[in-house]
């Protein structure tokens, strides 16, 4: 069997999901030591943590209209770019308020992925039901990586 572009995209939008869903997950389990860091409460973070989640919800329509607009590929490489960047900035947070900024771009970000890979892996493919399938276990990989 010779190796085919589909299956490289396909790995590639595994990958590319098991990342969104790694960076986001990341961060609850170190809490404790944002806490310590900046000397907020444990609601502070669920604020933040929060306002991630639902950047990552609020994304998902653009995502679909921006890959109409500009091409999955464009828009997934976009995510996951822009999704590295905002990481590092998470990381090197200064400031608490850089902190929640930097969490709800993280959110946006990863948010654009999923509707844009599923458009690409649907024309890519003949067998969609199969292939998005096999796209998603890079979420639940990361929610069992990620805390350890």
């Amino acid at each position: 069997m010779k190796w085919r572009y589909p299956y490289t995209a396909l790995v590639l939008c595994v990958v590319a999901f098991f990342v969104t869903m790694l960076a986001r997950l990341a961060i609850s389990p170190i809490a404790p030591l944002i806490i310590d860091e900046f000397g907020v409460s444990k609601s502070l973070i669920g604020v933040a943590l929060t306002g991630m989640w639902l950047a990552y919800a609020l994304a998902q329509f653009p995502s679909g209209v921006l890959s109409g607009q500009y091409g999955e590929k464009r828009v997934i490489l976009a995510a996951v770019g822009g999704m590295s960047v905002v990481a590092v900035g998470l990381a090197f947070s200064p400031a608490f308020a850089v902190f929640v900024l930097c969490c709800f771009l993280l959110g946006g970000f990863a948010g654009l992925h999923y509707p844009a890979a599923t458009v690409l892996l649907t024309r890519t493919f003949d067998e969609a039901g199969t292939v998005i399938g096999i796209h998603g276990f890079g979420a639940p990989v990361a929610g069992l990586v990620t805390p350890v």
